[in-house]
């Protein structure tokens, strides 16, 4: 072997002691990996910034965003029995809520129309879907819708949907239950009038049904369109403005019911609102998503109902609302809305009014009675036009949403 010379073998050492220097760096950099990450780690400060690549620098507050967005679309499919359990974790410094939620989907309401509802809701805040599967039939031929939801691919929501039996189970509740000749009874309310009296008010009005008008208190036209309901032989309520989730940035409007409010300050912001709609009789809500859903704050207003001699009628903008129980509570007849009747777009970006109404008739003919609440739209008119006909025909009986109370 040819012996190196003197310069290829300090070459040769040089490389070797290159080698050597550049792994002592990558054991010195991996040292002080190791102790900025136990830092962070001890210090909280590791979780920050794993929520923040979460994004929104809270992963808790977008997972009740997502939250909101699944509770407006059970609310909108009318689903039934919901059960809801609220959960805090803490992994390895990282904290984050995660729902488990399960309910009944209406006898009509398809699980496809479910899927695409929850999903277009879910989506549109920036959740995610993590799975969704529907099983097969059971012995009873009923169906189960499981989804699964979350936010960069962490699961913050399990819901179970299960498709309702054709009879009302046992524990059902079933107000003022007709006798079978009669038919079943179906209240029509129609919110958030006030605002003009338009020729679609007008149409509404002139329905030759006993539905019934929510007037917004505090808006132009409410004393006057009041009137003219009550003129026209339909039954008014005040549609009582109160705080929904994402106030202030969501607006209920003015004279709203807050959860910031005293009891007392809220008792006579109720009254105003009685005041301001002439020939009311009872009330129903309009938002209240979180204002519903305390207690303590119903309480205060359902006070005031009864002070007025009032019923009232949750609409149900939260499946978790605490509305009618405290209306029990309080001694005041009560009722709940079984479904919004206009409320959601379908796959082709239109309002299946009619195909609602089909709904509220087959809920009607299982339970006895139902209540649906729309809006004051032309196309919502014109479903009602076309429908109500029918449905008495059938043998529905239309009724003021009175008479389903108790």
């Amino acid at each position: 072997m040819a012996k190196l010379s003197k310069k290829a073998r300090l070459e040769q050492r040089a490389r070797a002691m290159s080698r050597i220097r550049l792994w002592l760096l990558v054991i010195a950099l991996a040292a002080i990996a190791f102790l900025v990450v136990a830092e962070f780690g001890s210090s909280g400060k590791l979780a920050q910034f794993t929520s923040h690549i979460f994004g929104g620098g809270d992963v808790s507050r977008h997972a009740e965003r997502v939250n909101d967005a699944i509770d407006g679309a059970l609310v909108a499919l009318g689903i039934e029995g919901l059960e809801s359990v609220r959960e805090e974790l803490d992994e390895n410094g990282v904290k984050r809520i995660t729902w488990g939620k399960s309910g009944r989907i209406p006898v009509g309401e398809k699980l496809y129309n479910c899927n695409l509802e929850i999903t277009n809701a879910v989506r549109s805040v920036g959740g995610e879907i993590l799975r969704v599967r529907e099983s097969n039939p059971d012995w009873r031929d009923l169906r189960t819708l499981d989804m699964r939801f979350g936010i960069k691919g962490v699961e913050t929501h399990h819901l179970v949907l299960r498709e309702s039996p054709r009879e009302p189970p046992r524990e059902t509740r079933v107000p003022k239950q007709p006798a079978a000749e009669e038919g079943p009874m179906i209240a029509i309310v129609i919110d958030d009038f006030g605002h003009n009296m338009s020729a679609t008010t007008r149409g509404f009005l002139a329905l030759d049904y006993p539905v019934t008008i929510a007037v917004l208190p505090h808006t132009p036209r409410a004393p006057a369109v009041a009137e003219a309901a009550h003129d026209a032989g339909k039954e008014v309520l005040v549609h009582l403005p109160m705080e929904p989730k994402g106030y202030p940035g969501v607006d209920p409007g003015d004279g709203a019911l807050l959860l910031s409010q005293s009891a007392s300050e809220r008792g006579e912001m109720v009254r105003e609102c009685i005041s301001d709609i002439p020939y009311a009789v009872g009330a129903n809500n309009h938002m209240g998503s979180r204002l519903t859903e305390d207690s303590s704050a119903m309480r205060s207003v359902m006070y005031v109902l009864k002070e007025r001699g009032f019923f009232f009628v949750d609409s149900m903008t939260t499946p978790v609302s605490v509305a009618r129980a405290e209306a029990e509570r309080a001694g005041i007849p009560t009722a709940a809305s079984s479904m919004f009747l206009d409320s959601t777009l379908d796959e082709t970006g239109r309002r299946d009014v009619e195909g609602k109404l089909r709904a509220l008739e087959e809920l009607a003919r299982r339970r006895g009675v139902a209540i649906g609440i729309c809006h004051p739209r032309q196309e919502t008119l014109t479903a009602l036009r076309r429908m109500l006909p029918g449905m008495k025909e059938r043998g529905c009986r239309i009724v003021p949403v009175s008479s389903i109370v108790e």
